[in-house]
Order: structure tokens, then sequence, then C-alpha cells
């Protein structure tokens, strides 16, 4: 119900050019009409007004109910997202990153003995590539196990390996592996004796692990490890031929 206006105050008449009662666009319609042109006061007091209301707090309480729903659609849609894209992997994978770490990590300790004793100039720069190269291939394959979630095998000698290839065997017997004994041989040894040691103990080091290689290369489910592995396995295979190259020339028969 509208009441009637107050008799003792008329009011004013509408100017010629806005006819009476019309309102500045976008003012609210339940707001009180302006009929007295009261200007900018006026249109703040109706403003001030409207945030005050009841009316005001819903909206308030709808936009931050729809942020809120927004944010946990997409924290679930993140979540989804993630599990439904986890890198793929199977046994062949996590038997090959697990092995391979430890043969690489026997790589490097042969490398560093070598670069301590041996005096060959060449030989020691293959023993450098060996610290670079494979200590960069075990950080990857640290970053390959921890997307697969798997945990890094403890060294224990006797830990079975090589059953992702249907040849399971001890640790220390593992292909390619220096035994202790040879280990303490190169360690005791001076000048072209470690070089010559190196280079042979570092071949057939090389070959074991690219026949580990191979295997998952045929059989490993996650591409990128399948890719690390394809190009292991030929680079290893280059340098055992360089290290029998050089092998001959420090044995006088090249």
């Amino acid at each position: 119900m509208t009441l009637d206006p107050d008799p003792t105050t008329a009011p004013e008449p509408a100017s010629a050019s806005e006819p009476a009662g019309a309102s500045e666009p976008g003012d609210d319609r339940s707001a009180p009409a302006d009929h007295g042109g009261g200007g900018d006061d006026d249109a703040h007091g109706a403003v001030a007004q409207w945030v005050g209301s009841d009316r005001s707090m819903v909206w308030l309480k709808r936009i931050s109910m729809g942020l809120a729903l927004a944010f946990l659609v997409g924290a679930v849609g993140y979540v989804i997202g993630v599990r439904t894209t986890a890198a793929p992997g199977n046994a062949v994978d996590a038997g090959f990153l697990q092995d391979m770490t430890d043969h690489h990590d026997q790589a490097v300790r042969l490398a560093l003995t070598e670069i301590a004793n041996g005096s060959d100039p060449v030989t020691k720069g293959f023993a450098t590539e060996v610290l670079l190269f494979q200590r960069q291939e075990l950080g990857r394959m640290q970053n390959f196990q921890d997307e697969l979630g798997l945990s890094p095998a403890e060294y224990d000698p006797e830990r079975t390996t090589m059953a992702w290839m249907d040849m399971a065997r001890p640790l220390k017997d593992m292909n390619g592996m220096a035994t202790e004994a040879q280990l303490k041989q190169l360690e005791a040894a001076k000048g072209t004796d470690a070089d010559k040691l190196f280079l042979q103990l570092m071949q057939t080091h090389h070959q074991g692990g690219a026949h580990m290689a191979d295997h998952e290369v045929e059989h490993g489910a996650n591409p990128k490890i399948r890719e690390m592995a394809e190009r292991m396995a030929a680079n290893q295979r280059t340098e055992a031929r360089e290290y029998q190259a050089t092998i001959d020339k420090l044995s006088g028969t090249k």
C-alpha cells in the first residue's frame, strides 16, 4: 500500500525536459523516487542504504558461496587430472631403475679410483666422462623413481637383482659388476697399471649395463625411461669399443 504524500508539502513540478518520476539508469527501483533533484547526495544515500540492507547481505553470501564452489570444483578437477595422468610404469621399469642405480654407483667408484691413481690423460678423460654422464643419469633415475612412487633400494650385496629380467641373482653378481677383490686391486694399482685395469673393468661393466638397458627398451612401459635406456645402451657400447682401442694402445699392440 502506498501512502499519500504529505498534503502540506507539494512536490516541485518536473522540468519540461524530464518526465516526472523518471530515475537515472542503474537506480534501484525499490529506492524512493527522486522528486526533489537532490543530486549526488541523494544517490550516495541510496547506495549506502542498499549496502547496509538485508538484500546486499544476501548477494554477498551468494557471491562467497559461488567462489567457494568454484574453488572446490577446481581442486577436485586438479586431483582427478593428476591421478589420471600419473606416469606409466611396470615391474621392468621399477627393477631397471633400482638395479641400474647400484650399477651406476659402482661405475662412479671405478672412475674416482682411476682419476686418483691413473696416469694416462685419455683414460683419465674417460673416467671424467663416466663421472659426468652416470651421475647425471643417476639424477634422472631418481626422478623417475619419485614419479613412480618407488623408494630407492638399500645397498646390500646379497639383495636380489635382475628378477625383472628373469635372471635373478645377488647384487654382487649383477651383470658387469666388478668383484670386491677387483675393486681392491684397482685401488692398489698405480699409473699405467691402473689405467689398463680401469679400462678392462669399465668395459665389462658397460657391456653388462647395456644388456640390462636393452631389456628395459623391449619390455618397459614408461616411454621416457625406455628412451633413456636406449641412449644408455648405445653410449656404453660405443665407449666399450673406445676402451678396447685404448687398452691396445697402452699395451703396445697398436
